[in-house]
């Protein structure tokens, strides 16, 4: 097992490098897409007991030498949490980071338990980030969707946390499940959040049929720029913008870092 490995697809968009710590997610967000890529309904994927996955740690020990000093930044986790409950428990994502640390590798974190990651910011150097998927601000429609997820204002307060000791940040907004939240997420953290990953909704024909991609991709476009913020305009939103033409798209890709 080598967990460091390229990502495919979609997930390139995000980061050129990965690793998956654990097998389940106990977050059981209604609109994952990791049941249908494992194969399984989303009812076997949500009675999974998310475990580490079975030698991972010293798989990564063994790996990390051929790594040491990329300049892709390794994502955690593409696949799972790295901050679910279990993760915290077993101390995985810690020892996982420890490793990286140790071996110049830098990451970003992707998670929706943001608090949970606090106690491990020590261990962050300046080629490092947290980031946060953020859906809605509201409470009662984060439930909803992803009710084993940390609270919108919990993820928000990890970022802020992240911010004040100095860490990049990123918000991911991807899912967009309601246009309006999604822009109000811009408003309300654009002051402590370094850049905006902003895609769209997808695996729901009839949900995406329903919103006006393009008004909203440069709706989104506009606060940033007015607040003076980086994003990175993902190339499912991308291509419904294409009307307008892209000259004034400034992506800024942080995949990698300078050394």
């Amino acid at each position: 097992m080598k967990p460091i490995y390229e990502s495919r697809g979609r997930a390139r968009e995000y980061s050129f490098l990965a690793i998956n710590l654990l097998h389940g997610c106990s977050s059981r967000c209604s609109y994952c897409f990791v049941p249908s890529a494992s194969r399984m309904s989303r009812v076997q994927w949500e009675c999974l007991d998310p475990v580490p996955r079975k030698g991972v740690i010293e798989a990564l020990r063994k790996q990390a030498p051929e790594v040491s000093g990329t300049d892709k930044r390794v994502l955690l986790c593409f696949m799972c949490d790295p901050y679910q409950p279990v993760a915290v428990a077993t101390g995985v994502t810690r020892q996982a980071l420890q490793i990286l640390r140790e071996h110049k590798i830098p990451w970003q974190i992707l998670t929706k338990h943001g608090p949970a990651a606090i106690a491990d910011f020590d261990l962050y150097g300046k080629h490092d980030a947290f980031a946060t998927t953020l859906t809605f601000l509201d409470p009662n429609q984060s439930e909803l969707f992803e009710p084993g997820a940390a609270l919108p204002a919990d993820r928000v307060l990890a970022i802020l946390n992240a911010h004040r000791k100095g860490i990049e940040t990123w918000v991911s907004l991807e899912p967009v499940l309601d246009p309006a939240e999604s822009l109000r997420i811009i408003k309300e953290t654009h002051e402590f959040v370094d850049l905006f990953k902003i895609g769209k909704l997808n695996h729901d024909k009839a949900k995406e049929a329903e919103i006006d991609w393009g008004h909203f991709g440069w709706e989104a476009v506009a606060l940033c720029d007015k607040y003076g913020v980086p994003y990175y305009i993902k190339e499912d939103l991308r291509k419904h913008m294409m009307d307008v033409g892209q000259a004034a798209l400034r992506n800024t890709d942080t995949r990698r870092v300078s050394r």
